[in-house]
């Protein structure tokens, strides 16, 4: 079930978020685990590292995994989950990650219930992720020019859906009850 699916630009976006971040935590009494997925070596990718770095400097009391400096991607990611499942067996997981969909998707941020199939775009055979999947459409899908041409949007794009879902994760936790 999809709860929010909007553009990025729109000036609702940050507090659709926040709503949904508050129903996937009903109940619960432990924070969720922020799962950032992606590479620093691609424009596009960089979605899910961008936003853990930017979710780690503004909520350091949160547990944000995937980050500029320690990416969560392909070669590491099945290790690295056995790690951080070991370190938070109950708590939720909120993966974030770059997607691809039809051309008039991009630019839009969506929360679903369920995991994330990460590398699905380029047939790559990863484990799911996450109780919860917070994406960002950033290309066509089947799309085969490079990252960031064509009708990909560029690094400014990236940056400001990272730091809504950045801000709306520090909304929700100011709502959070502690």
């Amino acid at each position: 079930m999809i709860w929010v699916d909007t553009d990025y630009r729109d000036s609702l976006t940050r507090r659709l978020l926040v709503d949904a971040l508050t129903i996937c935590q009903a109940g619960e009494t432990k924070l969720p685990v922020f799962l950032c997925i992606g590479s620093d070596r691609h424009l596009l990718d960089c979605f899910g590292p961008l936003t853990g770095t930017l979710l780690q400097e503004r909520l350091p009391q949160l547990n944000v995994y995937g980050t500029l400096d320690q990416p969560l991607h392909a070669r590491n990611l099945t290790r690295e989950m056995i790690i951080i499942k070991n370190r938070h067996p109950r708590q939720k997981y909120i993966a974030i990650d770059a997607a691809v969909g039809e051309e008039h998707e991009i630019g839009r941020l969506q929360l679903r219930n369920g995991p994330i199939y990460p590398g699905k775009a380029t047939a790559k055979s990863l484990p799911a992720v996450g109780d919860y999947a917070l994406t960002a459409i950033l290309e066509k899908r089947g799309h085969k020019a490079a990252a960031g041409r064509g009708n990909s949007p560029g690094f400014a794009a990236v940056y400001h859906m990272a730091k809504i879902v950045q801000q709306a994760v520090a909304d929700w936790y100011d709502l959070y009850p502690q």
